[in-house]
């Protein structure tokens, strides 16, 4: 495959990795090798965690309790994966799908192209390795992390049925506010002193501004306009549908709403200390 084909809306970049092309008729059996090929990625890195982070922190992680330290490893794949999602999502922006969305309704709800089923299938696989993370460390995470993953799974699964395919690369604009999430995660478990007060004053502010733009007010705009768009082409496809992605995404909103309102005081009862005190990082859990 050509580098250009690479980075073509119109191509996925593993079709060639598929086991059985010649059997390929739906979007699932198109992209399950890349759910599988992802699902197993995220545990690696999850494996692979202790030894990078001895390597780069040393004691500052070695130190750490246990359940300190499997959280760790866990924001160290979720740094991973909001990586691969901003490049990701930065091509498939731009799908006929969502650009042609007022005038092709259809094409936003209903719409297909290789490129946005590879997009979904990784998600998907980070997903899944998520949804076992919440299952398996419940008393760590709770019910709020469980239900977000669990819903966010569901909704990435049905967009390869397909349905709202074009409108995953919108809904990954989110993870442009977990590396913020995660640096401030660092900062409060690491000793003091190992990243400096003015870089965590600074991604504070990176965290509660990006959260609150990309989060919450994209977050309920563009539920609007998908919602729309469901509406103009409601009777395309069966009724659980936009019913229960509506109220999963609107769920989901919710309870990023309650999440920044959380970090939100905890920044204003920050700042109402002695200014001369070095205001240490927001205290944040496992967002994704």
């Amino acid at each position: 495959m050509a580098l250009s084909d690479w980075f073509s809306i119109e191509n996925d970049p593993l079709a060639w990795a598929h086991p059985s092309p010649k059997l390929i008729m739906t979007p699932f059996e198109a992209h399950w090798h890349e759910i599988v090929a992802s699902t197993i990625f995220y545990f690696f890195i999850q494996a692979l965690s202790p030894a990078v982070c001895t390597r780069m922190v040393g004691k500052a992680y070695t130190g750490l309790d246990r359940k300190t330290k499997i959280n760790f490893d866990i924001h160290m794949v979720s740094m991973v994966q909001c990586v691969v999602s901003v490049v990701l999502l930065v091509l498939g922006s731009n799908n006929a799908g969502f650009r042609n969305r007022l005038v092709d309704p259809e094409g936003s709800i209903l719409g297909y192209s290789p490129y946005l089923g590879f997009v979904a299938a990784i998600t998907i696989g980070y997903f899944v390795w998520d949804l076992f993370v919440c299952i398996r460390y419940f008393k760590l995470f709770g019910f709020s992390f469980l239900f977000h993953g669990a819903a966010a799974l569901y909704v990435f699964v049905c967009s390869l049925r397909p349905y709202c395919l074009p409108w995953a690369p919108a809904f990954l604009l989110f993870e442009l506010s977990t590396p913020f999430v995660n640096v401030n995660w660092f900062a409060t478990r690491l000793p003091a002193g190992t990243i400096s007060d003015t870089v965590v004053m600074i991604n504070g502010l990176l965290l509660l501004a990006t959260f609150f733009f990309v989060r919450i007010i994209w977050g309920f705009y563009a539920a609007g306009l998908v919602a729309y768009d469901m509406y103009r082409v409601f009777d395309k496809a069966p009724i659980f549908l936009p019913l229960s992605i509506l109220a999963l995404n609107v769920s989901l909103d919710s309870l990023n709403v309650v999440w920044f309102l959380k970090m939100f005081r905890i920044a204003k009862k920050k700042l109402q200390q002695n200014s001369k005190t070095p205001i240490p990082a927001l205290k944040t859990a496992k967002f994704d």
